[in-house]
């Protein structure tokens, strides 16, 4: 029986396209007990859409 070699994650890291890391990004939730998905984010300095009053 052969032993398996591991892979270090800053290799796996390399090889994934930014739309991989987007997808599989994770935030640690203590309340929930856990990491799950990330929520998008409003990125800084961008305007916000808002509805139009008339």
């Amino acid at each position: 029986m052969a032993f398996r070699r591991s892979v270090p994650q800053e290799d796996l890291a390399e090889t994934m396209t930014p739309e991989q890391v987007a997808r599989h990004t994770t935030t640690y939730q203590a309340s929930r007990g856990g990491h799950f998905p990330a929520e998008e984010r409003p990125v800084p300095g961008t305007p916000q859409e808002r509805p139009r009053q008339n």
